[in-house]
């Protein structure tokens, strides 16, 4: 080889330090080495591979905590599936759910469905299987969950938003058209999907594997910060909305006590507000909080020991996905007798018989006494609907 063929830099070295007599071949190698190591992809190493360089456990045999960790799964993905089914039969089979916001929360359901899905394929590739994964299949088990719990979140999102809408134009329901719900959850799904196929297309550590992450090997530290961050920014946003929501409330329901003839009827439903935004905000924090910490952690604290309550967290954040079924559709009366219709496999005209129109009529008062406060000569008018918030 010609002496101009050689780089620059390994002849300054060898001629700087001639008389240590080192070979310019073995120079040119260790450059060379260096290099790769630092621009290397590693789309063909094992998972092994990637949990050794990151310090995480890979499990060989299956352990006590290993299975109760998946029996626990398996039994939260059942109830998830089974539950989130069950919300999408009774906004289909009754009438009186034809609206918007039960359009909304038949979307979470689904996307809380397919949080079950995504969870159950985890459990069946998890402990001693993740050996078996490929580079590709970890990062469609790990994508699969993004997606899910994407949805999920901006599901609840559209709600709040929804809600926000209603209670200060002071209506039941908003007048959003069957198109515009659709491009709404056209729009959720979409982004949802893009959220959980950005480290598959290139955001990941394969090709910079000194970012990988310690919870998640094959992840990058900068994506699990903006994917971190960007749930907690929605967290913000729905506390905002709903702090307003009950602000407004409140004061609207101060003013109708002190010129209405109803205050215990005011004073009951702004409680029974206050209550279920209590109960919508405090399950997403149980829930969502713990695991957006450790993954910041997992990326700012070296010296936290994060992998140990990694599965556990897991789990709580997935925990979400079963509660809002509770959350949204079982603390609605009409609902959880249409629940007890289907569960009870009786006919669909008794799902809007007499029974039910009874508590409808209860519940529809009540909320369109707290968002328009215009006395009872419309109440008529609102038999038929219900308040979600």
């Amino acid at each position: 080889m010609y002496e101009s063929e050689w780089p620059a830099s390994v002849w300054e070295y060898s001629l700087l330090h001639a008389n240590t007599r080192v070979p310019v071949s073995s120079l040119c190698v260790l450059s060379t080495t260096t290099t790769m190591d630092e621009e290397q992809c590693y789309y063909n190493e094992t998972i092994a591979f990637f949990y050794n360089r990151s310090g995480k456990y890979l499990a060989t045999d299956w352990n006590t905590v290993s299975r109760l960790v998946m029996g626990l799964g398996i039994t939260v993905c059942i109830f998830i599936m089974l539950a989130n089914l069950l919300v999408m039969i009774a906004i289909y089979v009754n009438r009186r759910f034809h609206f918007p916001i039960y359009y909304l929360m038949a979307n979470l359901a689904a996307a809380d469905f397919f949080a079950g899905l995504a969870y159950f394929y985890l459990m069946f590739n998890t402990g001693p299987n993740t050996r078996r994964l490929t580079v590709s299949t970890w990062l469609l088990r790990q994508g699969l969950i993004d997606t899910s719990l994407t949805a999920s979140v901006a599901n609840l999102l559209a709600i709040a938003i929804e809600r926000h809408i209603t209670v200060f134009r002071m209506q039941l329901h908003t007048r959003m058209s069957n198109r515009r719900v659709v491009v709404v959850i056209v729009i959720i799904w979409t982004m949802s999907i893009v959220m959980g196929a950005i480290p598959s297309v290139g955001w990941n550590c394969i090709c910079s594997i000194r970012s990988c992450s310690n919870m998640a090997p094959l992840y990058s530290n900068s994506y699990l910060v903006f994917w971190a961050v960007f749930n907690l920014v929605t967290f913000v946003v729905m506390v905002t909305l709903y702090a307003h929501i009950f602000v407004y409330v409140r004061q609207r329901t101060m003013r109708m006590s002190r010129h209405s003839s109803g205050p215990r009827r005011n004073r009951d439903t702004m409680m029974s507000l206050l209550k279920t935004v209590v109960i919508v905000l405090g399950a997403f924090i149980i829930c969502w909080t713990p695991g957006l910490v450790i993954l910041l952690l997992d990326v700012f604290c070296a010296h936290c020991n994060v992998l140990t309550y990694e599965k556990f967290f897991l789990l709580l954040a997935e925990f979400n996905s079963a509660m809002n079924p509770i959350i949204y559709s079982y603390r609605d009366k009409e609902m959880s007798a249409t629940f007890r219709q289907i569960l009870c496999c009786q006919r669909q005209e008794n799902v809007n018989g007499t029974a039910a129109e009874g508590s409808d009529r209860s519940a529809s008062s009540i909320n369109h006494t707290v968002l328009s406060g215009s006395g009872m000569h419309h109440h008529h008018h609102h038999h038929n609907e219900h308040s979600v918030v």
